[in-house]
């Protein structure tokens, strides 16, 4: 009886190890190399403010290789498409009213930062009792 049970052991295990042993691979040709893309050499961003805001605005945008770029928006809505090298790490955008000439009190702005035409950040404001509006500041850091 005990010879039976050790055959019947042995013999299921010979089976599981033959049929869970691996094939031999028959196709000789080898296997195609992957598809990979080239690393981009830049970095798309389109900085935008829309809104009804009437004012002119007063822009800074920032990179942390060559520092601030500094313009004035007269009229909404406004973009600015830019390619930055990849050494740059992160971006910055910021947005205020200029004086002496405010908008009217309850109008709005936002502004957005798209990085191969998806928005990665945004802020909003609208315009205080004196008119003037100031877009609180968005930074963005590449993954």
């Amino acid at each position: 009886m005990k010879t039976k049970v050790l055959i019947s052991c042995l013999l299921l295990t010979l089976l599981n190890l033959v049929f869970s042993s691996c094939k031999k691979k028959t196709n000789t040709e080898p296997e195609p190399a992957p598809v990979t893309q080239p690393p981009a050499s830049t970095r798309n961003v389109r900085y935008e403010i829309t809104g009804n805001y009437t004012a002119p605005l007063l822009v800074v945008y920032n990179d942390n290789v060559s520092g601030n770029t500094t313009l004035t928006v007269t009229a909404l809505p406004w973009r600015k498409d830019v390619s930055y090298p990849v050494s740059v790490q992160g971006i910055g955008i910021a947005s205020n009213s200029t004086n002496p000439q405010p908008g009217a009190a309850g109008q709005s702005a936002s502004l957005k930062i798209y990085v191969s035409n998806v928005v990665v950040q945004s802020s909003a404001a609208v315009a205080d009792a004196n008119g003037g509006i100031n877009l609180p500041p968005i930074a963005y850091v590449f993954p």
